[in-house]
């Protein structure tokens, strides 16, 4: 990681930029992860994990580490639950620029990339795209298939013109300012409801290419996330309808 050149990258007016990570049984790589981040970050930035249900000992790692670190900070849920990592990082966080990232991904280019670009084109959120990498997208073929499926069904049951809402996020809290704690669905959906619920209130979203290498198994397999998000797509099609409609009827009734 290259100190100088990410610090450089925070825009003037931000005082304080916080790295956001779900992390889920990770006692493999979490250390070989975490730690050159941490000691590599500018004073600027910190790190906050949410570790939910895990039963692996990545509660006692992470915990070692917050007392070597004073970047980091982590919050523990008691059930498996990726989007409720996310959105209670999200909620907690009080800093001027988030970032939300994976720890297998980590993808500081793309965080440098992101910051050049909340500061000198006026948009409000970056979010990274795996259809977008090409080449870059180095993970095994039936992940990038599922990828290209679910874009496909963002497209066709939601009708959002982007490539991905799962990639790494950097944005303007103040921006996204209670779009967090108005998202109703958790599990794999949060992210896609994040970025839905912020393009529809008019959250200006830049996408740009990340770097993906699998480097363990996802935590969750196929078979079972496939049929899940089918399901919480079409939920979250119809929260959004049922809102559209209420808000009609407030409307008419004025």
């Amino acid at each position: 990681m290259n100190l100088e050149s990410l610090g450089r990258a925070v825009p003037g007016k931000a005082a304080s930029v916080e790295v956001v990570i779900p992390v889920y049984n990770e006692e493999d790589i979490l250390e070989d992860q975490l730690v050159p981040v941490l000691d590599s970050l500018p004073p600027v930035f910190s790190v906050m994990v949410v570790e939910n249900g895990s039963t692996d000992n990545t509660p006692d790692i992470l915990r070692d580490l917050a007392r070597r670190y004073g970047n980091l900070e982590f919050l523990s849920l008691p059930d498996p639950n990726y989007g409720l990592a996310m959105k209670k990082g999200l909620i907690n966080t009080g800093s001027d620029i988030v970032i939300v990232d994976d720890l297998d991904v980590l993808d500081v280019d793309f965080w440098e990339r992101g910051l050049r670009l909340l500061g000198e084109e006026g948009i409000d959120l970056v979010q990274g795209s795996k259809v977008l990498a090409g080449k870059n997208d180095k993970r095994p073929f039936l992940r990038r298939a599922a990828t290209l499926a679910l874009t496909f069904l963002l497209k066709t049951v939601l009708g959002y013109d982007g490539t991905d809402t799962h990639g790494p996020k950097i944005f303007w809290r103040r921006a996204m300012e209670g779009i967090p704690p108005a998202c109703r669905l958790e599990l794999d959906i949060f992210p896609t409801e994040l970025v839905i619920r912020a393009k529809r209130r008019g959250v200006r979203i830049r996408e740009i290419p990340i770097h993906l290498e699998e480097i363990r198994q996802t935590p969750f397999p196929l078979h079972r996330r496939v049929p899940r998000a089918l399901r919480d797509i079409w939920r979250l099609r119809l929260a959004l309808a049922k809102e559209d409609s209420e808000c009609g009827q407030f409307q008419r009734r004025d």
